[in-house]
């Protein structure tokens, strides 16, 4: 990749605003469970654990996303490149919400370009949440990259 195509990938990330979503309000909740959230087939099982454990213990549930290289369109030279990138953010919280609707209320939705670790503490630190739940860890070969650069 080039160095244009770098500060290109990296000025998308920053100019993103940082969306949020409140949901239904319900009765006071018990307690507060964070959940990661992304395009991953474990994030998806693992938000459908929050939902299902946050109606057992009358919990508030916040979805944390952050924005990452995954959820960039493959082509940063394509015309479109901006409206595929906005789409695919809509789709995932699309995915999220429709995972979220059995929830009778109190959750919320965050997505922001910031360190997956930093905005899932902060918002568990915000509500002195029960727990933080994240789907498993990728495996293979950009999992293995991934580690190796540090992220």
């Amino acid at each position: 990749m080039s160095k244009d195509h770098r500060s290109a990938f990296t000025g998308n990330l920053r100019s993103l605003p940082p969306l949020h979503i409140d949901g239904p309000r319900a009765h006071p909740p018990n307690c507060h469970l964070v959940v990661g959230f992304d395009r991953n087939a474990g994030s998806h099982s693992a938000l459908r654990f929050a939902v299902e454990f946050a109606q057992h213990v009358n919990a508030a549930l916040h979805v944390g996303h952050s924005v990452d290289p995954n959820d960039l369109p493959i082509d940063p030279d394509s015309p479109d490149y901006e409206n595929d990138f906005a789409a695919g953010l809509e789709s995932e919280r699309i995915d999220a919400c429709r995972i979220l609707a059995p929830l009778p209320g109190n959750w919320s939705y965050d997505c922001t370009q910031d360190d997956p670790m930093h905005l899932l503490t902060s918002i568990a630190e915000h509500h002195n949440a029960l727990m933080i739940i994240i789907g498993t860890p990728r495996r293979g070969f950009m999992s293995m990259l991934e580690r190796m650069s540090g992220e």
